[in-house]
């Protein structure tokens, strides 16, 4: 096989892999415009899913042989120096009790309007598509201004910023995931796809493979074997495509539910009578007292924790105390959070379902889900870990115990 035919392939192929990109955007897009309530977090989605089909669309243009120059400028490589921002800023959307994020995010995205502004300013004799990774890539002069010619090597190296960027921006979200696996266990008494964000963990980990895969591409494959960049590039564009527009469209800010479940302000809600530190977190025993007593008969009366959707908000709503304070009370009071009290409950009410003659031949996942839990792996483990046996076991002692009492 010549090389033309071999190029011939690569171009069809990267071709097909673009038109798979493009037409899983515009369903998304289309769908998340059609959406009652909009998020910040799905405008955010949106501009991120329109970029990554900028080097798409470019391929599309190159495969019907049309060469708009103005386009190629203005939607230059640079914009991939937006993607590890945006995916950070999508994550903190995601995870952020606060419906404004703070003025210094800004700050992100210096890096991209410094190139940006450089590459417009420069001719570039050779168009640097879809990447400027291309050791051909040149660049004219822009005339005897010292600031271009100073700032002319972030161009000249920029694969190696993007590169940085796509492994700094991977390692800064794989962090904001793991504070939020923490934070997650003070609110919700479930941990589902859309709660734990687990999906995310494949958007930073794609990022870094493409550094790599480019790495050992260009580096350490000898060129007979080398894959066109081209194609890798396509690749992991619609691989990061493919998990937004699959999972992303689902997706609402994780607190989204909990910032509109109450109707009262926290600091207009009823607080128990006690003195409290500058944060309005109460100090007295006293108070810790009367909301253990609180929540233990609410929780013993009412059964709440039923519903695998029961929240901090929900109890905090329900017996009237601030979600600050209730939260206080359970790791200072209790020393545990939120999602460790609501399982006690669920696995004690397990227990008691086991047990009853009337139940010995229902399915054990059936009784489960009337208990609120919602996975069978996450109720296996945690019904093992607060009772020592499995709920099979569990079940079959209480039948054996019930025999011998007879």
């Amino acid at each position: 096989m010549n090389e033309v035919e071999i190029g011939l392939i690569d171009s069809n192929f990267n071709w097909e892999i673009c038109i798979v990109g493009l037409a899983l955007t515009i369903f998304t897009l289309v769908n998340i415009a059609s959406k009652k309530v909009k998020h910040s977090s799905d405008i955010l989605l949106c501009v991120w899913l329109v970029l990554l089909n900028v080097p798409l669309i470019h391929m599309c243009l190159v495969h019907f042989n049309l060469h708009i120059p103005l386009l190629h400028k203005y939607t230059n490589p640079t914009l991939n120096l937006l993607h590890g921002p945006l995916l950070y800023l999508y994550v903190r959307k995601l995870t952020s009790m606060r419906v404004h994020l703070s003025k210094l995010t800004a700050l992100h995205m210096v890096p991209f309007i410094l190139t940006y502004i450089l590459f417009i300013s420069f001719s570039h004799p050779q168009p640097m598509t879809p990447m400027p990774e291309n050791p051909e890539m040149q660049m004219g002069p822009v005339g005897n201004n010292w600031v271009f010619t100073l700032f002319q090597p972030l161009l000249v190296h920029f694969a190696l910023i993007n590169g940085l960027s796509f492994i700094s921006y991977g390692a800064l979200t794989f962090y904001l995931l793991a504070k939020h696996q923490t934070k997650i266990e003070g609110f919700f008494s479930q941990k589902n796809n859309q709660i734990t964000l687990s999906w995310i963990y494949a958007l930073p980990t794609i990022l870094v493979l493409v550094v790599v895969a480019n790495f050992i591409n260009e580096e350490v494959l000898v060129t007979a074997n080398r894959i066109n960049p081209q194609t890798l590039h396509m690749i992991s564009f619609v691989s990061i495509i493919t998990i937004l527009c699959f999972f992303g469209v689902k997706q609402k800010p994780v607190f989204y539910r909990q910032q509109t479940a109450s109707s009262v302000p926290e600091e207009n809600q009823k607080t128990p009578t006690a003195a409290t530190d500058n944060q309005g977190l109460p100090v007295s025993e006293a108070v810790m007292k009367e909301v253990i007593e609180k929540m233990q008969t609410y929780m013993l009366n009412k059964k709440p924790y039923l519903d695998p959707e029961f929240s901090v908000y929900s109890l905090a709503d329900a017996i009237d105390v601030p979600r600050r304070i209730l939260s206080t009370v359970l790791n200072r009071g209790l020393c545990k959070n939120f999602y460790q009290y609501v399982t006690e409950f669920r696995v004690e009410e397990m227990k008691s379902l086991l047990g009853k003659r009337e139940n010995q031949q229902k399915n054990i996942l059936d009784l489960a889900f009337e208990c609120g839990f919602k996975s069978k792996s996450s109720f296996n483990g945690l019904f093992k870990q607060h009772t020592g046996t499995t709920p099979s076991q569990y079940r079959q002692a209480m039948s054996e115990a019930q025999v011998k009492s007879v």
